[in-house]
């Protein structure tokens, strides 16, 4: 939104002579994202029309453009602490994608020269590394969760969720390699499948089934609102991911667990940003597996967006997933989400 989107919206609104509760969600909602400029625009108006704005919608503005400056200030704060973590983190990743040095991802594996081959090549050429924890400086009144709000969003991922390495969110667990996926589909194990869900004091708790079997190689989307007390169980057929996917700055590979939760926060279902637990990324989106091959893989519509504008550049994730050695379906391109 343009600050004359600003005023045009509030002409609109002002139209039938006065200016309630309902008419400052339109402007703020119409807003998006709200810039300095934009931001001094709203205040102005508001005193322009002060005489035919009840009292409510007042004190329903005054509280929201609050909001939207202490958002700006703590989105400035956090972005601060990511660039002075920036070059540590940095350092960490070209030091593990080293040609000709025997080195391991953040999960343990060997990295395949291959692998390092690819994403320095990447690197080199423009593609960037980037920390999901870095803000949009200007906050967003956000109508898509119930009731409207002033909110920060992440640069690179809406959510900008930051997980620790622990439990199913481990490196280990999430991790995807070639060997790891053809040793799950030819062990048979003892594990927890999704059985269906019941109601406990009104929530809905999933419930699962004791199996031994093999896995299925398998990845696609995962998704409900119950909770899950066992974290590390898996979905129906044994799939073991979800596809929120992502590839770290080491060049690896990594979905979030079926349960779509970790025992650190078993409230919070997990999405794509949770894989990053600290370190950079090279690209995210979602990745679709059958019986060990990947059939597709989706660029995040924030990053797409972006490399469209020619703000960023990311490495092709499809190289990548060649470098590591997995089957792929013929013809495997990247599809752009949203």
């Amino acid at each position: 939104m343009s600050v004359s989107d600003v005023k045009n919206a509030f002409t609109r609104v002002v139209a039938d002579g006065k200016l309630d509760v309902k008419d400052v969600d339109t402007v703020l909602s119409s807003a998006g994202s709200i810039s300095t400029d934009e931001e001094k625009a709203l205040k102005a108006e508001a005193d322009k029309y002060v005489g035919i704005t009840d009292s409510a919608a007042k004190a329903k503005l005054r509280e929201k453009l609050g909001e939207v400056a202490s958002l700006r200030t703590e989105a400035a704060r956090i972005n601060k602490n990511v660039q002075m973590k920036a070059a540590g983190l940095s350092a960490d990743a070209k030091g593990r994608l080293e040609p000709g040095k025997a080195t391991t991802t953040f999960g343990g594996s060997a990295i395949p020269e291959a692998v390092k081959a690819v994403v320095n090549k990447a690197l080199s050429t423009g593609a960037i590394a980037y920390d999901v924890r870095e803000m949009k400086a200007d906050p967003v009144y956000d109508t898509s969760h119930g009731d409207p709000e002033v909110t920060l969003e992440g640069k690179y991922n809406p959510y900008s969720q930051e997980q620790r390495a622990t439990d199913t969110l481990a490196f280990g667990h999430t991790e995807l390699t070639p060997a790891k996926v053809k040793a799950d589909m030819e062990t048979v194990q003892s594990f927890n499948v999704l059985k269906g869900y019941k109601t406990v004091n009104g929530n809905q708790v999933a419930e699962f089934q004791k199996v031994s079997m093999k896995g299925n190689g398998r990845i696609t989307e995962l998704y409900d609102e119950a909770s899950w007390p066992d974290t590390t169980a898996r979905g129906q057929g044994g799939q073991k991911h979800a596809s929120n996917f992502a590839i770290l700055a080491d060049g690896s590979l990594h979905c979030v667990p079926a349960s779509r939760r970790s025992s650190a926060e078993p409230w919070r279902i997990l999405t794509t940003a949770s894989l990053a637990r600290g370190k950079q990324m090279l690209f995210n989106g979602h990745l679709h597996m059958e019986n060990g091959v990947v059939t597709s893989v989706g660029m995040s519509g924030r990053l797409c967006k972006q490399q469209a504008k020619g703000e960023a550049k990311f490495v092709d994730p499809v190289e990548i997933i060649k470098a590591w050695g997995f089957q792929v379906a013929p013809g495997l391109k990247v599809t752009q989400e949203g």
